[in-house]
Parts: structure tokens; sequence; C-alpha cells
């Protein structure tokens, strides 16, 4: 655990440039030079690792939360759908103590290697069922409704990574996740650009 603890906290505030077995080992305070090798094998398998315990949670509420939009009588709303994406990688870092995995996961946006660990997390089914139901709920069709949810995916991932930098705590915490919501909502259902028009053809 301290190993993993140590590999987030160096990606998260030197980026994955600066992870390497040495560091790794120094600030776990680990004596044993090997240690990281024998746990884990490589330093990709330390990331992946990283992922697999921060996202176990972060999927399993998802995924409870997808499940009751599921069971209900009423078509989902957009506003259900943004609650499903960001509410549970919302709890993983803003409300869990010292937590630097969305400083973590925003490192992805920049280095192609965390990239493609982090894209085999984001294949796991509640993201894609959540992701899915943004693009089916976006007023504009494809590739803008595609566009729109990543971008969905980006805003909630930085707007928390910057949060959690500066250690807010309820009650504010609170008011950013719901602000992040509404924001996200009034993305997905911004009527098409002019731009959108053009590409798809519309003369009106």
């Amino acid at each position: 655990m301290a190993l993993i603890e140590a590999a987030e906290r160096i990606v998260a505030e030197r980026g994955i440039a600066a992870l390497t077995v040495k560091d790794v080992q120094l600030a776990a305070r680990q004596a044993n030079r090997s240690a990281v090798r024998y746990h884990f094998g490589s330093r990709n398998d330390l990331l992946e690792a990283v992922l697999e315990l921060r996202m176990r949670p972060v999927d399993k509420k998802r995924q409870e939360m997808l499940d009751r939009i599921g069971r209900s009588d009423d078509p989902p709303q957009a506003r259900q759908a943004v609650e499903a994406l960001v509410c549970p990688l919302a709890a993983e870092t803003l409300g869990r103590a010292d937590s630097r995995y969305a400083r973590f996961l925003v490192q992805a946006l920049l280095d192609p290697v965390l990239a493609e660990i982090v894209q085999k997390h984001l294949r796991a089914e509640s993201f894609r069922m959540v992701q899915k139901l943004l693009i089916g709920l976006c007023p504009v069709g494809e590739p803008a409704a595609g566009w729109r949810a990543n971008n969905i995916v980006k805003l909630n991932m930085i707007t928390l990574a910057t949060q959690e930098g500066l250690g807010t705590r309820r009650p504010e915490s609170a008011v950013v996740v719901a602000d992040l919501i509404t924001s996200c909502v009034a993305l997905l259902n911004a009527p098409a650009s002019e731009a959108m028009d053009l590409q798809s053809g519309d003369t009106r």
C-alpha cells in the first residue's frame, strides 16, 4: 500500500517522468531497493496497481447509480447521467482525506504513456455505460455528442483535481460538486453551434 500511495503522490505532484523505482522506494521509506520490482514487476504495473486500487470503489458506486437509473420507470435524465459520472469520482477524491487521485488522473491528459494505461480502466463496464448514456441524451448528433461526452469527462477530472489540490473539504466540496454537475448538464444540453450545423450540412 505504501508503494502504491508513493507512486500516486509522485505522479500527481511531479508527473510520470519523475516516477522512478528509486524515487518510489525513497518516498515509501522502503529500505529494500528491490521492493517495487518484487511486488509489481515494472513501473507500468505499479501504475496499474494505483488505478486498480482507486477505480474499484468508483466503479462500484457508479454501477449502483446506473442500476438505480435502469430500474426506474421514467426515462433517464441528463442530470442523472452526469451525476453517475461525477459523484463516484468526487467521493473518491474530494471525499477522501489527502487524496491525490484526481491529480494523478489529470496527468493522463498530458502523458501518452499514462493515458494508455488509464484507458484500460476507463473501458470498465460502468464507465462505458455512463459514456453511452451521455451520448444518447445529448441533443446533437454524432460526432459532436461524443466530443461533448469526452469534454465532460475531462472537465470532471480537471475540476476535481483543482479542488483536490486546494485541500477542499465539506461543506465547500459539496458546493463545488453540485456546480460541476450543473455545468456539465448545461454543456451536454447546449444547442448545436453554427460550426456543427455547417459540418452536418444543415443550411437553415
